[in-house]
């Protein structure tokens, strides 16, 4: 497994997806300065908001689309040739997917920490959190990339979390798998959904919400991972 890792790291040299881990980060950041000009303790929240919510999931979608169009281009020369099972080969694309994600996250923390507005401690524990809650949409992404192309995946993406987003601050946040990350990092970061700063007594401070949370995102992953390798592995390679 680590040398397919190894192997997605090479092929994406040099590219746009190796880009764009980057830069969208420096994006959300950039925004959430303007955003937040003359406004006391705001900066550190809109970041972090404006990133789970919005351009960390547009960011897998976008990085997923690029890692199949990419063996699109080449006939899925590598996945046909090389002596492995094509499970373990995309496994393998999912896992370096997953890497990425993490050091977007680890980017925007990095950018984030300019003020004292965020609990240092619970926004690198954020880094973690929010990594594992949003892998579940690396499979579901690759399968609408592949299928139905960019323009679709970025609907659903943007859909899906929409729906998040007024899903996560109710007692149903469980039940919609784009609502967790919102909902789970709100006690780490003291920021809600909308972007507002918790105050204190607010029921959304409660930290009881963030171990099923990740139980519940990371069964969401392994049911779409195990969906996604099933159909790949039966698929005809055109």
């Amino acid at each position: 497994m680590t040398n397919i890792i190894r192997a997605e790291f090479l092929k994406s040299k040099r590219t746009m997806s190796s880009k764009l881990i980057v830069v969208f980060p420096i994006i959300t950041l950039v925004m959430a300065f303007v955003l937040t000009l003359g406004m006391t303790n705001a900066y550190a929240e809109s970041a972090w908001n404006w990133w789970y919510v919005l351009l960390l999931p547009g960011m897998i979608a976008i990085v997923s689309y690029l890692s199949v169009i990419r063996e699109k281009k080449n006939g899925y020369y590598n996945i046909k040739t090389l002596p492995m099972e094509q499970r373990k080969l995309m496994l393998g694309k999912i896992a370096y997917l997953g890497i990425l994600v993490l050091v977007s996250n680890v980017v925007l923390f990095a950018g984030a920490i300019l003020t004292t507005s965020i609990p240092v401690i619970g926004a690198a524990i954020t880094v973690v959190v929010l990594t594992i809650t949003e892998l579940w949409q690396i499979p579901l992404f690759l399968f609408l990339s592949e299928k139905f192309g960019m323009v679709v995946e970025l609907m659903v993406c943007l859909f899906i979390n929409v729906l998040g987003i007024i899903v996560a601050p109710s007692e149903k946040w469980f039940i919609l798998v784009s609502a967790i990350s919102m909902r789970v990092v709100t006690p780490l970061l003291h920021v809600l959904p909308n972007g507002l700063r918790a105050q204190a007594g607010e029921p959304l401070l409660s930290s009881f919400v963030i171990l099923p949370g990740i139980l519940i995102a990371l069964a969401h992953f392994m049911l779409l991972t195990y969906l996604y390798l099933n159909w790949f592995e039966k698929r005809e390679v055109k």
